[in-house]
């Protein structure tokens, strides 16, 4: 998913849009949305206007200033962000998000998915949601590397608790303990050991062709938290090049944003946590961070090839570079 910066010409009208989808909110721009709303300003739009002073816009006079398709879709992407930004959208912020993507004739699948959970229909918007989701890479990685579907159900099976362990597969991933402290493999074992994560083939561990999403926290330098679990989808989003490449980003978003609990296990709920420090700046620096990665983790890519390498010469081959700020309060 890439990060396009708009220009001048355009970032004060886009700014203007993103207000009014930020104030329909249910109970106003709270802290979250101005949070976001000044990160896009600052750090996409590159742009300074007082927020209070924005005027609104007509989606029309909206369109006539942008265009290009890869910007007009990039706008409305965030404009579900915004509306995911402490809870559910409301009716309102469906009505400008579907007249502004109308204007701008973009056809952007997360508006239809976000406007079942306006709509208050949770089932259709889980079932929507996850048919775009990157649920669909890791069970097309597990396919490809256990070679058909029968393998893929067993891992699923397992994943979810309902069938025995797969020893031989688990004890090759225990046995990453045993690599030199400074390596990816090591650490990678570190990192699910320290978040108590299942290694694949124990219950309740993801499938093989998942572990990537664990291999990102270890490179991108972010844990299990709320906070790290933002920035880390946010970095997992920029390098991911697939039609669906905002569903990564916005996993994260409607779990620990909008506080819909989209996993089959509890997750924490904390209200507004997008206003808070530097967040929300720092998630769009992250996006931009994985952007930079020479490949996509999620398409092809062998764990095992990098697994013996040191961390930093597997970040520094994978073109992952360092972090320009400091994380809030999410970092390893």
């Amino acid at each position: 998913m890439d990060l396009l910066r708009p220009g001048p010409q355009s970032a004060p009208y886009q700014l203007r849009a993103l207000a009014m989808v930020a104030g329909a909110a249910e109970a106003g721009l709270g802290k979250p949305q101005r949070a976001l709303l000044e990160a896009f300003e600052s750090f996409v739009l590159e742009a300074r206007q007082k927020i209070e002073s924005l005027k609104p816009i007509a989606p029309a006079e909206l369109a006539a200033q942008i265009d290009d398709p890869a910007h007009a879709r990039q706008l409305i992407r965030f404009m579900v962000v915004t509306c995911l930004a402490d809870g559910r959208p409301s009716p309102a912020q469906l009505s400008l998000l579907r007249a502004f993507a109308a204007a701008l004739d973009v056809d952007e699948p997360a508006v239809a998915v976000i406007g079942h959970l306006a709509n208050g229909s949770l089932l259709r918007f889980r079932l929507a949601f996850l048919r775009r989701s990157h649920v669909r890479h890791y069970l097309r990685n597990t396919y490809r590397m256990s070679g058909g579907v029968r393998p893929v159900l067993r891992a699923l099976l397992r994943f979810r608790g309902i069938i025995e362990d797969d020893f031989e597969t688990a004890a090759r991933f225990r046995a990453l303990e045993q690599l030199p402290d400074d390596t990816l493999g090591h650490q990678f074992f570190r990192h699910c050991s320290d978040a108590d994560l299942p290694f694949p083939g124990e219950k309740g561990g993801f499938p093989e062709g998942a572990i990537y999403h664990d291999v990102t926290h270890v490179l991108s330098g972010y844990d299990t938290s709320p906070e790290g679990e933002l920035m880390n989808a946010a970095f997992q989003a920029g390098y991911t090049k697939d039609d669906h490449d905002f569903f990564v980003w916005l996993f994260s978003i409607v779990l620990h944003a909008a506080r819909i609990n989209l996993l089959p296990f509890p997750i924490p709920a904390l209200p507004g946590l997008l206003g808070e420090g530097s967040l929300a700046l720092d998630i769009l620096r992250e996006l931009e961070r994985g952007n930079a990665l020479k490949q996509d983790l999620g398409d092809r890519w062998n764990f095992w090839d990098y697994a013996e390498l040191p961390l930093e010469v597997a970040r520094e081959r994978l073109g992952v570079r360092p972090r320009s700020t400091p994380a809030s309060r999410g970092e390893m």
